[in-house]
C-alpha cells in the first residue's frame, strides 16, 4: 500500500512537469506570458488536490479488491 508521504511526492512531482507544460501552452497560444502563468496556476491548484485525492481513493479501492480476493480463497 502506498503512503501519504510517497503520494505527495509524486502529486508534486508531477504537478511540477504538467504546470510547465500549461504555462507553456497558454502563453504560446495567447502571446502573453501573464496569461500563461495565470492559467498554470489555475490550474495546478485545481488538479493537485484532484489527483492527491484520486490516488488516496485508489489505494483504498486496490486494499479493498485485495481484502475481497483474501476473502474468497
Amino acid at each position: 500500500m502506498g503512503s501519504y508521504k510517497g503520494t505527495l511526492i509524486k502529486t508534486i512531482i508531477w504537478r511540477c512537469i504538467a504546470t510547465s507544460i500549461t504555462i507553456l501552452s497558454g502563453w504560446f497560444i495567447s502571446g502573453d506570458w501573464k496569461f500563461g502563468l495565470a492559467v498554470g496556476g489555475l490550474d495546478t491548484i485545481l488538479k493537485t488536490f484532484g489527483y492527491f485525492g484520486f490516488e488516496r481513493f485508489w489505494i483504498k479501492y486496490e486494499k479493498h479488491t485485495n481484502n475481497i480476493r483474501t476473502k474468497n480463497r
